[in-house]
């Protein structure tokens, strides 16, 4: 995929949308670019540990605020000292 963008006054380019949804990058995500042979190479790069991912989910996020929203009503159950406590009050 070939695009030619012309360099701004402040040395900044705009990246075409098809070329965003190729990369799979939007608007606030980082980009590394690295020189390769004489050409820039523009390599998506996320902060996020991948092994991490799972957590910054919008579905993970959103059962973390329900989750926070419940102990603060206090509706968690007791602290308990073994497995084997904690079954016996799922089975009551």
């Amino acid at each position: 995929m070939n695009t030619i963008m012309k360099i701004s006054p402040q040395g900044q380019i705009r990246i075409p949308k098809k070329i965003l949804q190729t990369l799979k990058i939007s608007t606030g995500d980082y980009v590394e670019i690295d020189i390769e042979n004489g050409q820039a190479v523009l390599k998506p790069r996320k902060l996020i540990d991948p092994s991490q991912g799972w957590f910054w989910t919008n579905e993970w996020q959103t059962l973390e605020k329900e989750s926070d929203k419940a102990v603060e009503r206090e509706e968690t159950s007791p602290t308990f000292h073994s497995a084997e406590e904690g079954i016996e009050w799922l089975n009551e």
